[in-house]
């Protein structure tokens, strides 16, 4: 049983290097990784950048959903921002963790059957 594992186990390595996942932090050096974000231009980044100060600024400013004086049209800077997060999402990464846990699932019930026959 124990070869059926390391099998299981060494097909889904191979799988995960031939993949597309855990691509979202790229090392960096050891125990630093980093994350792409993309602009089209560099005026999309000092605006996007811009847009992160505004709404921390907005947010220190007002309790409530309301506008303050220095920020014009708050949801659009937010919106800005919410881009950002969703090009941070590794979404590729949980698929590749759905595979471990169906690996997981399968060698523990693997196990579970090899204690009860014993």
């Amino acid at each position: 049983m124990e070869t059926n594992e390391n099998k299981k186990t060494d097909d889904f390595v191979k799988e995960l290097k031939n993949s597309f996942y855990f691509r979202t932090l790229t090392p960096e050096k050891e125990g630093i990784y980093h994350a792409d974000i993309k602009f089209t231009s560099y005026i999309n980044l000092i605006f996007t950048v811009q847009d992160l100060l505004k709404i921390a600024l907005h947010t220190l400013e007002n309790s409530d959903l309301e506008n303050s004086s220095q920020i014009e049209d708050p949801a659009f800077h937010l919106t800005s921002i919410l881009e950002i997060a969703i090009q941070l999402l590794p979404c590729s990464e949980a698929e590749g963790l759905d595979k471990l846990h169906k690996l997981y699932l399968e060698i523990n019930s693997e196990n579970k059957n090899e204690q009860m026959d014993n």
